[in-house]
């Protein structure tokens, strides 16, 4: 499976609802959704809110709430940047907030990869 990183840092690849969707699964779609109203005690999650290619694919379906409620998502789109390291401004508000909400284990990793993206950029050789 090729890797597919949100602005974020989160790795959409290994995301449930991403899985789930790429293997066709409304089994999986689901647990997913049970899963996520119990761990973020939202009774509103569905199976049909959160089928993903990944929220930055072009075209492709996306989770409910990356679609309409992600602030970091609609920020990189206006920056016409890939990642949220990538901005002039990371880190920003919008990204500590976010790594407030997510649970440390995962915000971790998450901050240590776009600081690993930001530096092998900042060291990249370029012919032009």
């Amino acid at each position: 499976m090729q890797i597919n990183i949100a602005p974020c840092g989160l790795v959409c690849s290994r995301c449930d609802a991403y899985r789930a969707t790429q293997e066709n699964s409304p089994e999986k779609l689901e647990l997913v959704a049970a899963d996520w109203r119990k761990r973020y005690h939202c009774d509103d999650i569905r199976a049909e809110l959160i089928p993903c290619d990944g929220c930055m694919t072009e075209g492709g379906r996306k989770c409910h709430h990356c679609e309409h409620s992600c602030e970091i998502r609609k920020c990189v789109g206006g920056k016409q940047v890939k990642v949220c390291s990538e901005c002039a401004e990371y880190p920003c508000e919008k990204l500590s907030g976010f790594f407030e909400y997510v649970p440390e284990a995962q915000a971790e990793p998450m901050k240590k990869l776009l600081d690993a993206i930001a530096e092998v950029e900042k060291n990249m050789h370029s012919a032009f």
